[in-house]
Parts: structure tokens; C-alpha cells; sequence
């Protein structure tokens, strides 16, 4: 698959750690603005954590491939709008009742609100949306063998 063989390179291998570890701290972060960080950790529901590694694990290689296919030369356009939505839907969703994520510092209550009722459904919902970004970008193509 084309994904493993750039994530074999030196370069976007690193990438994708640098940019899976960063979302690993950010995100967690982003939800306490800071504060209470461990308590975060504390009371975030197992399914909800789950999803949280998942979801960091796949914003890695999905940050990788977008730069590696922008570092290529270009014969069609190519976009990855899925992944920047996934990454804004995640970053909206609250992963535990007891956090603020920095969303909810612009938004109403009542979105607030919504955001922490379905936060599962709306990181599962990323989480599709990294999938079918890495699918869009080519990750799971076959590398053509040279002749």
C-alpha cells in the first residue's frame, strides 16, 4: 500500500509521530484549556479515550500523506477537505461533561451543550472522516511497480 511505503521514509515517518504525538497532547489541552489535565483523564469515559488514541493515531499518517502528495508533482488537484473537517469536528466535540473545550468559549450554550451530548458521535464521525481522507489522498492505493 502506498501509505506504508511513505511512512517508510525517514522524513514522513516522523511526520506522522510528530503530528499523531502532537494531537496526543494538544488535543487533551484544547478540552481543559489547560487546567486539570489529569482530571481530564480521569473521568473521560473508556469508549471516548478510545477514540481519542484512534483518532490521534490516524491524524498522523493522514498529515504525512497530504504533505507527501502536496511535495509531488502535480497532475490532477488534490484535497483534503475530509481531513480538515475531522480535525474541526474533533476539536469541537467534548470528550467529558466536566470539560470546556475552547470551542465552547465562542459558541452558545446550547451548542455546547449538543457538542458534549453526542461528543461520541461526532468523534466517531471524525474518525471516518480521517479514513476516508487517507482513502481520498491515495493511502490505500498499490504502489505501481516499475516496468
Amino acid at each position: 500500500m502506498m501509505m506504508t511505503e511513505i511512512l517508510k521514509t525517514k522524513r514522513y515517518g516522523l511526520i506522522a509521530l510528530a503530528s499523531a504525538a502532537a494531537m496526543l497532547i494538544i488535543y487533551p489541552y484544547a478540552q481543559t484549556l489547560g487546567n486539570n489535565m489529569d482530571l481530564w483523564f480521569e473521568i473521560i469515559t473508556p469508549l471516548n479515550l478510545a477514540l481519542y488514541i484512534i483518532f490521534s493515531l490516524l491524524f498522523g499518517p493522514l498529515v504525512a500523506l497530504q504533505i507527501h502528495n502536496l511535495s509531488q508533482p502535480k497532475t490532477c488537484k488534490i484535497s483534503a477537505g475530509s481531513g480538515t473537517l475531522s480535525s474541526i469536528l474533533s476539536f469541537s466535540a467534548i470528550q467529558c461533561p466536566g470539560c470546556v473545550s475552547i470551542v465552547s468559549l465562542f459558541l452558545p450554550i446550547s451548542a455546547t451543550t449538543f457538542l458534549a451530548t453526542y461528543s461520541t458521535w461526532i468523534t466517531a464521525a471524525s474518525i471516518a472522516l480521517l479514513i476516508l481522507g487517507i482513502y481520498l489522498l491515495g493511502g490505500v492505493q498499490r504502489q505501481h511497480e516499475p516496468e
